[in-house]
Parts: structure tokens; C-alpha cells; sequence
């Protein structure tokens, strides 16, 4: 395609970059995998002028993995550098890489949007500021992670522990697509030459749901369901009610969510031994005992942090309530907390010049407000302190998918406004 936004040698060995990047494949765990994507990177930075370290750092199978640092001026590691703007990135991928192609306007790839586009995006920013003389803040601090599509526990350390002096945090994940996709307005003519219409909106993400999981433990009473039924205490009936009464704390638009994620229930033997019973499953064996065991285990999800803390308070009230009325125990234990990113917070400037530089470019942002997911930024030892700008990488469709893709019109919009965002930093703007 040819590109509008970037020069279009840029655009070209920023796109011939991400095939490379995309080819390797690193799927989660994959160690070598792992290493030979940070290497890859890492030359790409450095030939872009970033000081670079890839650093093994033990996950949480204590295990080594590749975390890649990249930075500018002052070196991140002395004690005395003061606050950076962090940028973070993951060099893992669901699926192991299938050979990338394009077509149509688009780059089919493993990992084209989730989330090498993102650095691939940020490595022809950095080359086109470059073209226009310009340099990136002296405070840039880049950070790539290798195992956020599993627990992520060196993506939560990682972040908890630099983003803790970080002055902003920017996320290279991709942003949303909205109704009118570059590919669904390609026409005739335009498939032929291999261009693509440069009218699009595309989203920012300045608010994520917090979340916390949750277990209940319901505690009855056995009885034989014909000769003593009413003498029982059935744990099923009590959390099958609790259940309920939890999915109504559920509100749309932006309300908290309560997922009831799965539930367990039965004669106490069953249930504390599934793998031995599980041939019970679907006969008429054992089913005339009053059931005295329930488990259940679920999620919330909230976009403030003082209604999270109000959701677990009900739930717990919800609890204390139906073990009284049903007569028996009910234990419910909230996870810890995974604090919101809240959108009224600082991120507001920094976000709007961003929807401010892509009008001047011809095209739209919309800010994001309420995405479901948690990442990075979540990890933040407090979200509400600085600005955060998440979703800056192009936009596409089919995560985790064969079918995966990265919008090429999208790559080459990412690409100037990652630039232009990183020379407004710098104050070249």
C-alpha cells in the first residue's frame, strides 16, 4: 500500500521489520523462541540509536526469561535518573508463528496486533523522528516482557517495580478498530493498486476494569432425600440461590460485571474427590442424598475502585445473609484486588493530544473509557497517579487466532502518531 502519514521508505522497512519479528516464533514458555525475538528487537532498536539489555529474569517457576530494557539518555539503572516515561511491550504470542502474508491491505501474522505491531510501530516512530531531526524524550524507558499472554507474574513485577518512578505510562498494545475498518471501504480500483482509504477511527484506551476473583464454600447438611429431606441443609440449593442473587449485582453500560465462573455441588465424597466420582456424572446414582457441598468460583469486574471495594462488602453481606436463612455455612473469600484505571484521572491530556494529532492527520480517535480486560497498566502500583495511554498500537482483528491480521493503513497512522506524541514528550513540539 502506499503509505500517507509515514515517508514510505520508512513505512516499507518498518513493515519488512514486523514480518521479520512476526516469522519468530514465541509463543509463552518458548524460551528460545523468547530469546530469538528480544535479539531481533534489540538490533533494531539499537540501530535506531536506544541503549538496549536483555537481562534473564526468573518468572515465577523460577525459570529465566529474556526481559528486554531500551533506553535513551540517562541510563534507567542508576539510582539517581529520576522518573521515566515507560513504555511497555510482551515479545510472547498465543499461537506459534505461521508465515506471515499480505494481502488485501493487511499483514496476516502471529502477534500482528497482539503485540509486535506495537513494536514494530514504535521502531518506524523512532526512525521517523529521526528524518525530522528530532530525538525521543531523554527519559524513555522501554520495556518488553515475555509472559503476559500466560500469568504474567514478570509482566506484574516488572511494571509494579518500574512504574513505581515512572512520570507516565504508555502500553503498546493495539487499540479498537470502530465500524468504518480501513478494508471494509476498499474499493474495486483501490484493491487493484493496492491502497486503501485513508478515513478510519480507531481507539485510545484511558480506563481498564479492575477486577478480583472470588470463592464460595457452601457447608450443609447430609440427609436422605426420601426418608429425611427436610431435615437437610442442601449446600446446592443455598449457592445456587447466592448465585443468583450475585449475577443481579451485574449493571450495563458501565456497571460492575459478576461472573459466576463455575460451581461444584454434592455429596461432600464427590465433591472432594470430582476425578473418582465423575462417572456419577449424568446417572441417577447418589442423587437421592440432600447435597452438604457446594463450591463456586468466580470473577468481578468494576471500573472504579470505591464500587470494587462496595461489590465485595455486598457480596460478603450476600453471604452472611443466606447462610442464616438457609440455616448453614457459607464461607466467602475475595481475592486480591487488581486496581481500575480510572479515565477522569491524569491521562486526560496526554490523550487528548493524541485525538488532537490524528484530526490534523485526517483521521479520528475515540477515547476508550471502559475496557474490560486488565493489562499493564492494572499492574501499576497505583493507576490513579500519572498519565497512561494504553492501546497505541495498530488496530486489526482475529487475537490469538490463524486469522490474525494488522491493518497496514493502521500501522502507517501508529507509526507518526507514536512520533509525534514521543516529540511533544521530548518538547520538540
Amino acid at each position: 500500500m502506499q503509505p500517507i502519514h509515514t515517508p514510505v521508505d520508512i513505512f516499507n522497512s518498518t513493515l519488512a521489520f514486523l514480518e521479520r519479528l512476526t516469522a519468530i516464533s514465541s509463543p509463552s514458555g518458548d524460551l528460545e523462541g523468547l530469546g530469538s525475538t528480544a535479539r531481533c528487537l534489540a538490533e533494531e532498536l539499537r540501530r535506531l540509536g536506544l541503549q538496549v539489555e536483555i537481562r534473564p529474569e526468573a518468572g515465577a517457576d523460577d525459570v529465566e526469561q529474556p526481559v528486554l530494557y531500551a533506553w535513551s539518555g540517562r541510563d534507567h539503572r542508576s539510582s539517581r535518573s529520576g522518573r521515566h516515561l515507560l513504555l511497555i511491550g510482551h515479545l510472547d504470542t498465543v499461537l506459534p508463528a505461521a508465515e506471515p502474508q499480505r494481502r488485501d491491505g493487511r499483514l496476516f501474522a502471529t502477534g500482528a496486533i497482539d503485540m509486535k505491531g506495537g513494536l514494530a510501530a514504535l521502531t518506524g516512530a523512532l526512525e521517523l523522528l529521526a528524518r525530522r531531526s528530532s530525538a525521543p524524550p531523554d527519559d524513555l524507558l522501554l520495556i518488553v516482557v515475555p509472559d503476559e499472554e500466560v500469568a504474567g507474574y514478570l509482566s506484574q513485577k516488572v511494571v509494579a517495580r518500574h512504574g513505581a518512578r515512572a512520570r507516565g505510562l504508555w502500553v503498546l498494545e493495539p487499540g479498537s478498530p470502530r465500524s468504518n475498518v480501513d478494508a471494509a471501504a476498499v474499493e474495486t480500483s483501490a484493491v487493484e493498486s493496492n491502497a486503501i482509504k485513508t478515513s478510519a477511527t480507531e481507539t485510545l484506551v484511558t480506563g481498564r476494569r479492575g477486577m478480583f476473583d472470588w470463592h464460595l464454600q457452601v457447608r450443609g447438611q447430609s440427609a436422605h432425600a426420601g426418608n429425611a429431606y427436610w431435615t437437610g441443609r442442601s449446600a446446592i440449593d443455598a449457592a445456587a440461590e447466592w448465585c443468583l442473587e450475585a449475577r443481579r449485582l451485574a449493571k450495563r453500560g458501565r456497571g460492575p460485571t459478576v461472573n459466576i465462573g463455575r460451581i461444584v455441588g454434592g455429596e461432600l465424597g464427590f465433591v472432594e474427590a470430582l476425578a473418582a466420582g465423575a462417572d456419577l456424572v449424568g446417572t441417577s446414582r447418589q442423587v437421592n442424598v440432600v447435597p452438604d457441598r457446594a463450591i463456586v468460583d468466580g470473577e468481578a469486574r468494576f471500573l472504579g475502585r470505591t464500587e470494587g471495594d462496595e461489590l465485595r462488602a455486598t457480596m460478603c453481606e450476600l453471604t452472611d445473609r443466606l447462610a442464616a436463612e438457609h440455616h448453614l455455612e457459607m464461607e466467602f473469600t475475595p481475592g486480591p484486588i487488581v486496581p481500575p484505571v480510572d479515565p477522569s484521572g491524569p491521562s486526560r491530556q496526554q490523550s487528548q493530544a493524541a485525538v488532537e494529532f490524528a484530526r490534523r492527520a485526517g483521521w479520528t480517535i475515540d477515547i476508550e473509557e471502559d475496557r474490560g480486560g486488565i493489562s499493564f497498566s492494572n499492574f501499576l502500583p497505583d493507576p490513579s497517579a500519572i498519565p497512561i495511554l494504553d492501546g497505541l498500537g495498530p488496530v486489526g482483528d482475529g487475537m490469538h487466532t490463524r486469522e490474525e491480521y494488522v491493518e497496514l493503513a493502521s500501522l502507517d497512522r501508529r507509526i507518526a502518531l507514536l512520533a509525534d506524541l514521543l516529540a511533544k514528550e521530548a518538547g520538540a513540539v
